[in-house]
């Protein structure tokens, strides 16, 4: 994961880096307006009237994640009009804070809560539910379900809000939810209701059912939300979040351009709208809606911070370093090391990459696994620039930090190969060798593709009886499929059994020989580029045939069919003329094998 616990609509994207809900996404579920109706003369609605827009503003600002701005007018409000409404709304909006839940945010929420119960003689149902979202903040759920279950009490199921509030609090706060909970009360909600025209029940519904990843009953109550019309931004929202995370593309994209066209200024609908356009690797557009994200929120340093995750993700790094530079100074967020270090690997400067990823893993959250960032650090080292002993000790940190990802689980990517193909680069085949054999050994069921370039490096290192075995593997699996394969595992032979006189003697690299030029037939000796292993594996045949089998006359073809493809050979020139110059009981000394070539 780049960002901790992203949300997996986000992450619509296989490899891309993501998994659950925190910094990139915000907001689940916003306020719906509570607005008792009182019967009072003119002159006093006025004011009410004044105050109910402008919390449909601060509701509206919450839906969208401009949440300065609606703490802002929340607080406002709670300061110019105490009421169980008000100060529900801003202890409601400090728990829906993308900045994340702390002790302290926590504490204010709850004295919110407790001020506002306080203002009713009997107790506010609604901050009552206020504090046992509490609870859900603080991981409580069995003590959050005792306050609910008194409200419910409290209240005899009659009242529908009362009902949704705690199937909502149910879906809220990840490691403290309860869908099946939240299933059965927004049901009563809905059931209880007369007019069943809030679309916020719908959508509460449908995060239910997310939570248990059945997304056909999600798409099912954010259908009745579409039908009701009133919210039709977050309606689609929700919608493009349940096709994105169910990979269906063409499902997400009606649903983003659906809510694009009724609500521009929802900025949420333009993060999944980047996020849908990144997984179709239109990056450059993807940036664009990140921009619309940002020009669509607060525009303040917090929402600078998550249009940078979001902009991370489109790739648009020339516009997240300038954010990045706008609010390091007043912004802690550790995820800004992060983020400099990977666009630091990505444009080649591998010391500042170390050094920025080094601070992140210093400044992790302590729920955040760091071993992305090994990984970055151990493949910033491996392109260090360096010579001699400062090279081999940048590879020697390269491979422990590498190492260290794997081992914390990081599969972002085939590290082992990546390791292996860098010491290719560098003709260090021993090393290439063992990081090709631990990516083949590294899956659960490895391939004739995994276990090849293993047997080939290790013959290039010289480590015959490992090529041997990985050669073997190879060649078992890929059924046929690969000739040149019996070529090297030909060599390969003749190089580990050099020194062996009964091997030597007996040609015993002739069946594998014999069985290269059975798959490749006579099209495929025509072929320029099997031209080396033809010559070669004749020529070896032609010995084999005259010393073992004691054919003269399938020698003599062998030499003649290798000069058809290398006419020029003098070697074989020779060999063929002394062959024909020998009879059935020559004494003349047959010719040597093919040179062992790797």
């Amino acid at each position: 994961m780049i960002f901790s616990n992203q949300q997996k609509a986000l992450n619509c994207d296989l490899k891309l880096f993501f998994n659950q809900t925190n910094n990139l996404i915000t907001s689940y579920e916003m306020m719906k307006k509570i607005v008792k109706i009182y019967a009072l003369a003119s002159l006093l609605l006025v004011p009410f009237i004044t105050k109910s827009q402008t919390l449909d503003e601060a509701i509206k600002h919450l839906d969208a994640e401009r949440f300065t701005a609606a703490s802002k007018a929340f607080n406002q409000l709670a300061e110019t009009s105490p009421s169980p409404q008000t100060l529900f709304y801003k202890g409601y909006a400090i728990l829906r804070s993308p900045e994340g839940l702390t002790p302290e945010s926590i504490k204010t929420a709850q004295s919110a809560f407790e001020a506002g119960n306080a203002l009713d003689k009997k107790g506010d149902p609604f901050n009552q539910i206020g504090l046992g979202m509490v609870k859900l903040a603080s991981k409580d759920l069995a003590g959050a379900k005792v306050i609910f279950e008194e409200v419910k009490k409290e209240t005899k199921l009659k009242n529908a809000d009362v009902l949704y509030r705690i199937a909502e609090a149910y879906t809220l706060f990840p490691g403290a939810t309860d869908a099946a909970e939240a299933i059965i009360n927004i049901n009563l909600a809905l059931e209880k209701s007369k007019t069943k025209d809030n679309p916020e029940y719908y959508i509460v519904k449908a995060d239910a059912y997310m939570l248990k990843n059945e997304g056909g009953e999600a798409m099912n109550a954010l259908t009745n939300a579409e039908r009701v019309g009133k919210k039709p931004g977050k309606t689609y929202e929700r919608m493009s979040r349940v096709w994105l995370q169910g990979r269906n593309y063409r499902e997400a994209n009606d649903a983003l351009n659906k809510g694009l066209s009724a609500d521009p200024t929802h900025a949420p609908i333009h993060k999944y709208h980047s996020s849908y356009l990144q997984t179709m690797g239109k990056y450059k557009e993807s940036a664009e809606s990140a921009g619309n994200y940002l020009k669509n929120s607060d525009g303040d340093n917090k929402a600078k911070l998550r249009y940078a995750k979001l902009a991370f993700v489109a790739k648009d790094y020339e516009n997240v370093k300038k954010v990045i530079e706008e609010i390091k100074g007043n912004n802690p967020d550790p995820y800004l090391f992060r983020m400099s270090g990977i666009i630091d690997f990505e444009e080649k400067k591998p010391a500042s990459a170390i050094e920025n990823l080094t601070k992140f893993i210093k400044v992790a959250p302590a729920d955040e696994s760091p071993a992305i960032d090994y990984g970055y650090i151990g493949r910033s080292y491996l392109i260090l620039p360096g010579e001699g002993n400062e090279k081999i000790k940048n590879d020697s940190l390269g491979i422990v930090n590498i190492e260290k990802a794997i081992q914390l689980g990081d599969t972002t990517f085939n590290y082992y190969q990546d390791l292996s193909s860098n010491f290719i680069k560098n003709k260090n085949w021993a090393k290439a060798a063992l990081f090709a054999e631990k990516a083949a050994l590294a899956k659960k069921s490895p391939n004739a593709a995994d276990f090849a370039p293993a047997g080939i490096y290790y013959n290039a290192a010289k480590m015959y009886d490992k090529a041997d075995t990985y050669l073997e593997k190879a060649l078992e699996l890929y059924k046929d499929a690969w000739p040149t394969g019996y070529a090297l595992s030909a060599r390969n032979k003749m190089a580990k059994n050099a020194t062996d006189s009964t091997f030597t003697a007996n040609f015993g690299a002739a069946p594998t020989w014999e069985k290269y030029f059975a798959l490749l037939g006579d099209a495929g000796k025509a072929v320029p580029a099997n031209k080396r292993n033809v010559v070669d594996g004749l020529r070896y045949l032609a010995g084999w045939e005259l010393q073992v089998n004691k054919n003269l006359v399938k020698g003599i073809a062998n030499i003649e069919e290798l000069l058809k493809y290398d006419p020029e050979n003098e070697d074989a020139k020779k060999m063929l003329e002394a062959m024909k110059g020998m009879n059935g009981t020559t004494t003349t000394p047959p010719p040597p094998p093919a040179p062992i070539k790797n």
